[in-house]
């Protein structure tokens, strides 16, 4: 988060990434993982393809064959400026009538979450910013990105089963647990822990059809959702705590979407929840505040671009079978 903010929304660097195809990737499967993608990655960066304890985080420029031309860990864009000229320029310099390999190394990864992307479904883009004071206040920075998926099986469960005027439903309970456990939680300054179902208090979402225009219905949708843990029960993420950092979250939240009913998918949904939470977890960089204390928090749900195929940051917790998991 802090180098997409410090560096890559740098004018200079945007501009200088023109002459890269740049791609990022969760590092922490990068440097753990056994598959060939990942043996790939750590043979071309360091040399060897073990797996590594520490992290690798950074950026990193290869040719497509494997060769590393630069590599940085930074937050601040000169730095990364001058290893960018530094490997262009290196690029340049390249043999182009070097012998390559006369057979491709196969690097096709075993499993990638990405694989479970809903095409059919819902895929949302879900943003997490504090939200400090009055309303009318300047929202504060910084702001931070996740996901949410639904697959096409699960959208019903949004939608009332009469498509009159008036009609209204509970949203289905392992839709809007999904929120609360996995969307709702503090990242807006670092990574953080998910919910555990035995922390979910409360998890309600209504859908109402406000408007019926021919197959076309607008719903609008209005709840609350309670988290709390001592935090002794992490929420099986793959990393843990280094101690119980007891913690929690509240919001409430308003929405509005429009349901194809021909089609039976949605053509716009965004939903807002505003709240409270109290507490942190180990690397969530909520070190200088008084834990016990509430703070406000925001978050804005809406359907993501179509080339935007981020996994969910917690998508192995789903418990859904359309969601392909690692053999």
């Amino acid at each position: 988060m802090v180098g997409r903010r410090s560096v890559w929304s740098d004018a200079r660097v945007i501009a200088a990434s023109a002459s890269f195809v740049p791609a990022a990737d969760e590092v922490w499967r990068l440097q753990q993982n056994d598959d060939p993608e990942c043996r790939w990655f750590r043979s071309a960066v360091r040399g060897a393809p073990d797996a590594v304890a520490g992290s690798m985080q950074g950026t990193y420029v290869l040719t497509t064959d494997g060769e590393l031309l630069g590599r940085i860990n930074s937050a601040n864009p000169e730095h990364v400026l001058k290893m960018l000229d530094g490997a262009l320029s290196k690029w340049r310099s390249l043999n182009r009538e070097r012998p390559r390999a006369t057979a491709p190394i196969i690097t096709l990864p075993d499993h990638r979450w990405e694989d479970s992307y809903p095409s059919d479904g819902l895929a949302l883009e879900r943003f997490a910013r504090d939200v400090n004071g009055p309303a009318t206040d300047a929202p504060s920075r910084p702001v931070n990105q996740d996901a949410v998926w639904f697959a096409a099986g699960e959208l019903p469960g949004f939608v009332p089963s009469s498509g009159n005027v008036g009609a209204v439903r509970d949203v289905a309970p392992g839709l809007i647990e999904r929120l609360t456990r996995f969307a709702f939680v503090d990242n807006v300054r670092g990574q953080t822990l998910p919910f555990s179902s035995k922390a979910v208090r409360v998890a309600e979402l209504k859908s109402e059809v406000t408007a019926v225009n021919e197959k076309v219905w607008t719903l609008r949708l209005w709840g609350r959702t309670t988290a709390e843990t001592d935090g002794s029960d992490p929420g099986e993420a793959y990393w843990k705590s280094n101690r119980a950092w007891p913690r929690s979250l509240s919001t409430n939240i308003i929405g509005e979407a429009r349901w194809d009913a021909t089609r039976e998918r949605f053509l716009s949904f965004e939903l807002v929840a505003i709240g409270a939470r109290k507490g942190r977890t180990t690397f969530n960089g909520r070190h200088r505040e008084q834990n016990a204390a509430p703070h406000g928090i925001g978050f804005f749900l809406k359907i993501a671009p179509r080339d935007h195929r981020v996994a969910p940051t917690y998508i192995n917790l789903y418990g859904a079978a359309w969601v392909k998991m690692p053999e």
